[in-house]
């Protein structure tokens, strides 16, 4: 009985203990004092005034950029390329030899050709001669010189094909692509080396149909600058001018794109074809624009100002909004404002926030 009464005595003491803790956490909450409303933080976030610049509407596109011409050259004569002289990166110009084909059967051929001709050529002198003193029929002067003038097609062919087995370059240029070596067979079929004038670079840009009137229109006062994205901790991005050359007279029905080709005014070392490149058009300019930072804009493309006598920011949804890549301009009267640079996403329209310029 002894023990029953101690179990329910220790019972109660917990009870008791159980209830005093809720209700001290009850009054915590409930209870008058300092902890009764929980107020949070305010937003910290990073406010400036826009900076009066330029500003333009661009668009910009994706491309590659390509050699305005990437010559093959090809023997014109088969057989096996006895030397080979060229390698990739090598700069040529133009009927420099490349290459040599083994030339014994194209030379015997050649003298052949060249016996025979002086033989026909021979032979013709003496017609000729008799024919005009009379002593050779009309005919006979005919068929030998028709004889001749073969002989000497022949001959010529085999001198062609002769120098043929010396392959060289059709144009000056850098060697792009030098994939044969000596003892390959050498034909028509597969380049000895492809050359181009890496001084001549394009980039061909697949232009969506509604910008169609506006090249056509202001070709000549488009500006347009080609940057190649750099390697983050290794090189800065490269950036040159290009002017348009070409501007396609019709739009592809499925794509619905329009094709402009873009020449590189100085493509200098760091441009090379099948490099990836952005390409940008520049059609309008504003000078003296109230500007901020794209970081200052919202995904919808809302932003806001700041007031630093109530510490409120207020949501603002500006119309017909000029953007480039790094800014976007504000209307003239907001150009003293200061506005929410950093911490948009974190605020609400009207919300007192901890600014900081």
């Amino acid at each position: 009985m002894a023990q029953k009464t101690k179990n329910t005595k220790k019972i109660v003491g917990i009870s008791i203990a159980v209830l005093l803790f809720g209700g001290a956490v009850v009054w915590f909450f409930t209870g008058s004092g300092s902890a009764s409303a929980y107020v949070p933080p305010q937003p910290a976030v990073i406010v400036a005034k826009p900076v009066r610049g330029t500003i333009a509407d661009s668009i910009t596109i994706s491309g590659y950029v390509e050699a305005k011409a990437m010559i093959p050259v090809v023997p014109f004569v088969q057989g096996t390329i006895t030397e080979y002289n060229v390698q990739a990166g090598d700069y040529v110009e133009k009927d420099q030899i490349l290459a040599k084909i083994d030339d014994a059967a194209y030379r015997q051929q050649f003298l052949q050709a060249e016996a025979g001709y002086w033989g026909y050529q021979s032979t013709f002198e003496r017609v000729e001669n008799l024919y005009k003193s009379g002593a050779a029929t009309q005919q006979n002067y005919d068929s030998t010189k028709a004889q001749r003038d073969a002989a000497k097609a022949q001959y010529d062919l085999a001198k062609l094909q002769l120098d043929y087995t010396e392959v060289k370059a059709s144009i000056s240029g850098t060697v792009l692509i030098a994939d044969q070596a000596v003892g390959s067979i050498g034909t028509q079929t597969t380049p000895v080396a492809v050359i181009a004038d890496l001084a001549n670079q394009v980039v061909r840009l697949k232009v969506p149909e509604k910008y169609f009137d506006l090249f056509m229109m202001e070709k000549d006062s488009i500006r347009i600058s080609v940057l190649r994205p750099g390697q983050e901790g290794m090189y800065d991005d490269a950036e040159t001018s290009a002017t348009i050359e070409t501007i396609a007279p019709y739009v592809n029905a499925e794509s619905k794109n329009f094709m402009v080709v873009c020449r590189l005014d100085d493509p200098g070392e760091r441009f090379r074809p099948g490099m990836y490149v952005k390409v940008t058009a520049t059609y309008r300019s504003y000078d003296n624009q109230p500007l901020l930072p794209l970081t200052a804009r919202k995904l919808d493309g809302g932003c806001y100002s700041y007031n630093p006598a109530t510490q409120t920011v207020t949501y603002h949804q500006f119309e017909n909004v000029i953007t480039d890549n790094d800014n976007f301009a504000v209307p003239g009267e907001f150009g003293d404002s200061l506005f929410v640079v950093d911490g948009v996403n974190t605020i609400l329209d009207g919300q007192v926030v901890t600014a900081r310029e």
